[in-house]
């Protein structure tokens, strides 16, 4: 009998460095400019082959679905009708990254996916034809399976890779809040004349290797939007910016994780002991150069 094969994926959540929305869509979508990077904060992805058919989806945290509104799910849906079948495959989800917290979970779930049953079957499909399937997915996809760091534009699905920043220490902080992606640009007040290029002094930060700088030309146009409904995070925000050694705050995405980059390690450790108590979900991590890479 034929031994079912199994693969452990790291599937890597990112932080926005970057984020201005430059213009509503006919589609319904908005183009944006980003600046994204991976951060060593990852879910385990666990994909089995399974002796019969279909697609099974397990997961660690009760809010998941394990249906075909999973990303995942659909991620395996997606790669199968690309290359008509893959017979039966269960997917397991270890989360450790917030779920709704603009750190990519989800999207860093399907590139898992993606990238694993490219593996685990031997489909040989290029990098290049993985960011396309996943680009159907949603918008982050294509960069979770890129990794690294990357300016984003388009809906964030068109990517021009940086150089990644290496080893940088990022401290992580939630208080809890669910704040809904659709809602935030659903509500978006975009001004008719936009500043242009604002961008490019946070990517010469970046490409010279100037933590200092970065920290300090951190942008999110949908703090605004964001802060106005919940000033709390605008307080906590002030809170992270103030503590000894951070460079910089922002938050990710649509939120509500703020992250802070940190001098050192050192001192994120006496900055999370302040933070611990007053919010739901509190960590440090770093930078990483990579959006999914396998574990066993």
């Amino acid at each position: 009998m034929k031994k079912l094969k199994e693969l452990r994926i790291r599937a890597y959540g990112k932080i926005n460095l970057y984020l201005d929305v430059l213009s509503k869509r006919e589609d319904g979508y908005h183009n944006i400019e980003t600046i994204f990077h991976s951060i060593d904060l990852h879910d385990e992805v666990i994909l089995r082959e399974r002796s019969a058919n279909g697609i099974t989806v397990s997961c660690n945290h009760p809010d998941i679905p394990i249906d075909n509104k999973n990303i995942a799910y659909r991620a395996a849906e997606s790669i199968s009708d690309a290359v008509d079948g893959i017979g039966g495959l269960e997917i397991q989800i270890n989360k450790r990254i917030p779920v709704a917290a603009g750190l990519a979970g989800g999207s860093a779930n399907a590139a898992a996916v993606l990238f694993g049953i490219n593996e685990l079957y031997e489909l040989g499909l290029t990098k290049e034809t993985l960011m396309a399937i996943g680009a159907e997915l949603g918008a982050d996809v294509p960069f979770c399976i890129q990794g690294g760091a990357a300016i984003g534009t388009g809906i964030g699905d068109k990517l021009n890779p940086l150089p990644p920043l290496t080893d940088v220490t990022i401290i992580l902080v939630n208080m809890g809040l669910a704040i809904s992606t659709a809602e935030v640009f659903k509500n978006l007040h975009i001004p008719l004349t936009k500043q242009e290029n604002r961008s490019i002094i946070i990517r010469q930060c970046i490409e010279k290797c100037d933590v200092i700088g970065v920290g300090k030309n951190l942008y999110n146009y949908l703090e605004f939007q964001v802060f106005h409904k919940h000033p709390e995070l605008a307080v906590l925000k002030t809170k992270l910016t103030t503590q000894t050694g951070c460079y910089g705050a922002l938050m990710s995405g649509s939120g509500a994780t703020l992250f802070a980059i940190m001098s050192d390690m050192s001192i994120a450790h006496q900055c999370k002991s302040r933070f611990d108590n007053i919010v739901s979900f509190c960590t440090i991590t770093t930078t990483n150069s990579v959006g999914v890479c396998i574990d066993n």
